[in-house]
């Protein structure tokens, strides 16, 4: 089969290599039917991430189950599933205390030995480890492209969304509308946010933002953020911080935007040390939490119920479609941060 593998820093290439086998009960095999690019893939290319060479590529698919482990039940041949960008056991101490990101057993696909040692979802099958846990069937009526969001960015948007915001009624600052941050714009209704405030340099993408529900979007090249934020809140500033750019200028504004109190979550890779301005937080009062997406199955499923009834449609984060056979190009385009594109939704053939 063929899938993407990086060989060193900043080298990377669509190649022949083994098709995965089962080797656990629990195991699927998937064949992929959709993929895309993912922000943390660049950071792994450019070596950002701790990871040895030579590693597959990719943490998001959906696709149709090829084959399965003797102890799967929840799923059958042929079925339309997509898989969580990370792995947990769902029988751990951890898992069973719903902490899933804490997993003993946690591993991301695509992201070397560091991370577990799992096959890329860049490629054309992928095994997928602890399949009742970690798989969720796509309704009918859900698009590949819709259900695709699902495994990574939704639930990582959905996340910062729920550690930033206390209660219904908050306001809610968004730096960073990439698909991640598009992803928490668009997931703020399930925590009852009155205003979502979206801020990003790159006017396509703020366009976007407006369209999966946005209130108001901020160009700091055009505007003080700050000064906009408090005019919109009354001079109270923002209650919710989600920061999903993770760079120097988006983490100095947080004083300037939050209330008394406020909750930040950085969902953000940062690609290198990052400086806080952490006297001034303290001020604040400000809670700043930071860590991975629960991308468990039954958020999955959560999310992919409130696609199927017409509650979100994430799919115009997907700003361009390329067949498989492209995806070098497309890669290269991602890196390049191509104009216009936000992220590109891969078929294959």
């Amino acid at each position: 089969m063929r899938g993407v593998i990086v060989k060193s820093a900043n080298s990377f290439s669509l190649e022949d290599i083994p098709k995965p086998t089962i080797q656990s009960p629990t195991d699927v095999i998937v064949k992929v039917s959709a993929t895309t690019i993912c922000g943390s893939d660049v950071h792994l290319i450019h070596g950002d991430m701790s990871s040895h060479w030579d590693f597959p590529l990719g943490h998001e698919f959906v696709g149709t189950v090829h084959q399965l482990g003797t102890a799967v039940q929840d799923f059958k041949l042929g079925d339309r599933v997509v898989a969580a960008a990370g792995v947990t056991c769902g029988e751990c101490d951890q898992c069973c205390e719903l902490k899933y990101q804490n997993c003993v057993h946690f591993g991301i696909y695509g992201c070397g030995n560091d991370f577990g040692g799992l096959g890329g979802a860049q490629a054309e099958f992928v095994r997928v480890p602890c399949a009742n846990n970690c798989l969720a069937p796509i309704p009918d009526g859900v698009s590949n492209a819709q259900a695709l969001t699902v495994g990574d960015i939704l639930c990582t948007g959905w996340t910062g969304v729920e550690r930033a915001v206390a209660a219904p009624g908050a306001t809610l600052v968004v730096f960073g509308a990439g698909p991640v941050g598009l992803a928490a714009i668009h997931t703020a209704c399930l925590s009852g946010v009155s205003k979502v405030i979206a801020v990003d340099v790159i006017p396509e993408r703020l366009a976007v933002a407006m369209d999966l529900k946005a209130d108001h979007v901020i160009n700091p090249l055009l505007e003080d953020v700050g000064a906009v934020v408090m005019k919109l809140t009354g001079g109270r500033g923002a209650d919710a911080i989600v920061d999903a750019a993770g760079v120097k200028s988006s983490i100095n504004s947080w004083p300037s935007v939050a209330a008394l109190g406020a909750k930040i979550a950085m969902v953000a890779i940062p690609s290198g040390p990052v400086e806080m301005p952490l006297a001034q937080l303290q001020m604040k009062a400000a809670t700043i939490w930071m860590g991975l997406a629960d991308t468990s199955r039954v958020r999955m499923d959560t999310l992919l119920q409130r696609i199927k009834d017409g509650s979100l449609d994430p799919s115009p984060i997907f700003t361009e479609t390329i067949a498989f056979s492209e995806i070098e190009t497309g890669l290269r385009e991602f890196i390049s941060r191509k104009r216009g594109l936000i992220k590109p939704l891969i078929l294959f053939e």
